[in-house]
């Protein structure tokens, strides 16, 4: 990756980020442009697996047909990482949560006084307040008769499922067309930026140490938290997504129910090891987490007060 071109910094997030541009691509071709996001070393020592569980997001994202964007791990100057793919459409312009929040509903988040918080005012009845008159994302047929905040639910879905609680203001986007000639119609753009999941920063054994006990596991499971959404932050990733599911459209809600079918069937061992790049101990980690969280969302109630009753 050395050798593609570096478009520009992005200036968002705490760690260095590089935009750089595939071989053959243009300015003109929005996907033809990356994200590179180095791996991170913690003051331990450990090195985190961030770049891995961006990936292995992406793979479960969209095998089970969540709109998300393609990652692949990647290297840069010598430097482990991974590179995500632009999910800007053709088209389009790309609007932040924070700004979208701000445009639709005048709600202006303000950063909380704890750190690694939920901002103040990203409640995700706000969020889903702000994605009321968006359509799904374009290209996305599965979705075509859903709306955002469907789609949104769908996301919330997958972060139970990795145990993803990342997902503020600047973690979601939304797709502003810039002109209706064409019938493009503003819309949730796809996920990304998952890799705070699947115990990323971990080291191998405190992995071990949990894998001992399955209560432990359990345990870990259960400490995926809404902690990015206000009012929420001591709610379980599971339980927002079961009850923001009230919100979705007939469609939408048997859009969610076939997701969690395919949770429910998945063969999670499969999908993890298709991804290379961590140890047996980190892969049978991440299994574990998915097989908990799996049987978390099935057998949660998602018929209670939806809207596919």
């Amino acid at each position: 990756m050395t050798s593609w071109e570096v478009v520009r910094v992005e200036p968002r997030g705490a760690a260095a980020k590089l935009w750089i541009r595939e071989p053959g691509g243009s300015s003109t071709r929005f996907e033809s442009d990356w994200l590179f996001k180095p791996v991170s070393t913690q003051e331990n020592g450990v090195r985190q697996i961030s770049d891995w569980t961006e990936c292995v997001g992406s793979v479960i994202a969209r095998t089970m047909g969540i709109p998300a964007a393609e990652s692949r791990l990647a290297m840069r100057a010598g430097v482990d990482g991974v590179i995500v793919r632009n999910v800007r459409a053709p088209g389009y312009d790309m609007v932040s949560g924070r700004l979208a929040m701000l445009h639709e509903i005048g709600v202006e988040t303000r950063d909380s006084v704890r750190d690694k918080t939920a901002s103040i005012g990203h409640s995700i009845s706000n969020v889903l307040r702000t994605l009321g008159e968006y359509s799904a994302p374009p290209g996305w047929a599965t979705w075509a008769d859903a709306s955002a905040v469907d789609v949104m639910v769908g996301y919330l879905v997958l972060d139970a499922l990795i145990g993803n609680g990342d997902r503020h203001e600047q973690n979601w986007s939304i797709l502003r067309a810039r002109s209706s000639i064409d019938d493009l119609r503003d819309a949730i753009a796809p996920s990304y930026d998952v890799e705070a999941s699947l115990g990323f920063q971990l080291s191998d054994y405190q992995r071990s140490e949990r894998l001992r006990s399955p209560r432990t596991m359990e345990q870990f499971a259960a400490r995926g938290l809404a902690r990015r959404f206000d009012g929420d932050r001591a709610t379980s990733l599971v339980d927002l997504a079961v009850r923001s599911a009230r919100s979705c459209t007939a469609a939408g809600a048997r859009q969610l129910l076939g997701l969690v079918e395919q949770i429910a069937t998945a063969d999670f061992p499969a999908l993890v090891s298709g991804v290379d790049g961590v140890s047996e101990v980190a892969r049978t980690f991440a299994v574990n987490v998915l097989e908990i969280n799996g049987r978390r969302l099935r057998d949660a109630n998602w018929n209670a007060g939806g809207a596919g009753d």
